[in-house]
């Protein structure tokens, strides 16, 4: 069974929501699902799971959500060979066109810059969180499924 790490950062609570929905739907697929807030997560953590989800909302002009900074950084020295990886997070593409979700984008080329693999598109979610509740737990379903065959 797949060990499977979800980390989290969030100011105002919906990544967070997100990242609940997603380890809800994970959990419901009989897999071994730990969350963590980024704040409380060392990047060494990462290499005692067979799976990583990371999850970022998007804040100011393109930037990772503030608890992510340091963790992104320390990532830098870490090699995750071929570990099987996903993103997801918020944004706003009304108010931030040109950077909407850019935070998902920053940690794709982090994590394949450690050796990661992704093995999911990332899930980009726009807005308000109450209406892609079922689209997070369905993008986790599928996660679940590729996980279960390889």
């Amino acid at each position: 069974m797949s060990k499977i790490l979800i980390i989290y950062g969030s100011s105002t609570g919906n990544t967070e929501n997100v990242a609940k929905s997603v380890k809800e739907a994970l959990g419901s697929c009989s897999l071994e699902v730990r969350l963590k807030n980024v704040k409380d997560t060392q990047p060494g953590e990462l290499k005692e799971y067979d799976a990583i989800i990371l999850g970022s909302s998007t804040w100011g002009m393109g930037e990772l959500q503030d608890d992510f900074v340091p963790f992104e950084q320390g990532l830098r020295q870490v090699n995750l060979g071929s570990k099987r990886t996903a993103i997801f997070g918020c944004g706003d593409s009304e108010m931030y066109p040109d950077t909407f979700c850019e935070a998902v984008n920053i940690l794709e080329k982090r994590l394949k810059s450690c050796g990661a693999r992704i093995i999911a598109d990332s899930l980009k979610i726009d807005g308000e969180i109450e209406s892609s509740q079922k689209r997070a737990q369905d993008w986790a379903k599928k996660i679940a499924g590729i996980l279960r065959k390889e």
